[in-house]
């Protein structure tokens, strides 16, 4: 029996994504061209693989078991292509990396650059995801590294599928109007006052709920916006305060106090997910655009983006930060 193990990728992603249109997306083909791809794998493995259910297939058990298969033979593929790349001391080819978007531009993409720079014959492209497209990406071998996020009080279930590399803490920032003069790093300072936090089901929005119980009161949330450059316009506004990450404040509108939350602190934990590279060694590629992503973070060495504001008279900034527009 030959299996091709192009098709096993087929495979894999109708397991991953729960069907032949989401996998011909994924793959960027036809769903045409995907079954196509099934039917041949099939007659490799002498038994069917995939069966009607309403408009759509699903695996038969053979092919559950094959693509369970499949999974660990496009790791060990991959970790022999790693292993190639070592031995020839090689840093190039495309790493694709994905990030939710207070990340991706104020933390990927000097780090791209920069890895890039060091290192002429590495492609890096970035994708904008949140964090559970691009960790479902990531099992399908279509990105390469993600970057993800973990707020205080709202931890991320951790699984042995993939390996975790920290990055950075970002803290959490009060912001105020600047009409209301009531600039302070305390949250018990703002128990009065109306709220702006993010959606209810968000991480964020979880989080700043649960800071505001430990400070010991329930905010009056007025407003929701998952965008945080929403987020500072309805601040600057005058209709609420907010708790907002540090490398979301690269563009604070004129208008909004900003201050380090001092009691209860809180934050999130920035950390990339690459796929498991076992006893292995990282694809240098890789290793390379974690190394840079670990150089650019706020508070290291040579860093290029926002750290941590301090204290001080009403607007002050995370530290290279210039009020202005929101983009």
């Amino acid at each position: 029996m030959d299996l091709d193990v192009r098709r096993l990728r087929v495979l894999h992603e109708v397991a991953l994504r729960g069907g032949v249109t989401a996998a011909a997306g994924a793959l960027h083909v036809t769903p045409s061209a995907v079954s196509q791809q099934l039917v041949q794998l099939s007659r490799e493995a002498g038994c069917e693989l995939v069966e009607r259910s309403g408009r759509g297939v699903v695996l038969t058990a053979a092919g559950q078991v094959l693509a369970a298969h499949a999974e660990r033979i496009l790791g060990a593929v991959e970790h022999a292509v790693a292993g190639l790349a070592v031995l020839h001391q090689r840093v190039g080819g495309t790493v694709r990396v994905a990030a939710f978007p207070s990340a991706a531009g104020a933390l990927v993409a000097p780090a791209a650059a920069r890895a890039m720079a060091e290192h002429p014959d590495l492609d890096v492209r970035v994708v904008e995801a949140e964090d559970l497209q691009s960790q479902l990406d990531l099992r399908s071998a279509t990105i390469d590294v993600a970057v993800r996020q973990e707020y205080d009080h709202v931890p991320v279930t951790r699984t042995a599928e993939l390996d975790r590399h920290p990055i950075t803490t970002d803290p959490m920032h009060l912001i105020t109007p600047a009409g209301w003069g009531r600039a302070t790093r305390r949250l018990a300072d703002l128990s009065d006052v109306p709220w702006v936090a993010s959606a209810e089901h968000t991480p964020c929005g979880r989080s700043t709920l649960r800071a505001c119980h430990l400070a010991g009161f329930e905010p009056d949330i007025r407003h929701r916006a998952i965008d945080f450059a929403l987020t500072l316009d309805l601040v600057a506004a005058g209709l609420g305060a907010a708790l907002v990450p540090g490398l979301a404040l690269r563009n604070v509108p004129h208008g909004v106090d900003v201050r380090p939350l001092d009691a209860p602190l809180t934050g999130r934990q920035i950390f990339a997910v690459t796929r498991p590279r076992g006893d292995g060694p990282l694809r240098p590629a890789i290793d390379a655009l974690l190394r840079a992503l670990a150089a650019t973070a706020p508070g290291r060495p040579g860093s290029t983006t926002p750290g941590r504001a301090a204290p001080g008279r009403p607007g002050t900034l995370p530290a290279g930060l210039v009020p202005g527009p929101v983009q």
